[in-house]
């Protein structure tokens, strides 16, 4: 897998979690990118996984990996949840 530079799956998740996790939330979501995210929550709930510590997760991954400037407002390690419009909600 080296010689060919092929991912593994661990590596193809972490990177849509790194995207997703990185998302620009000025641009609204389609029901259809919700959709993609649902059925990824719902995959992890149906292996046993907890949803809110899923999305405990994601939301410490981009405070890790997403400027404190660009995450005005948002929940973050010194703040309580975001008050946000309907349509610009967060999904962690």
């Amino acid at each position: 897998m080296d010689r060919r530079k092929a991912p593994t799956v661990e590596q193809v998740g972490l990177s849509l979690a790194v995207a997703l996790a990185t998302s620009s939330w000025s641009d609204k979501w389609t029901s259809l990118d919700y959709d993609l995210l649902r059925r990824a929550l719902d995959d992890l709930k149906a292996r046993g996984f907890s949803i809110d510590e899923a999305r405990r997760t994601l939301r410490r991954l981009r405070i890790k990996l997403v400027d404190p400037g660009d995450r005005q407002g948002e929940a973050d390690e010194s703040c309580g949840p975001p008050i946000w419009e309907d349509e610009r909600k967060l999904p962690f």
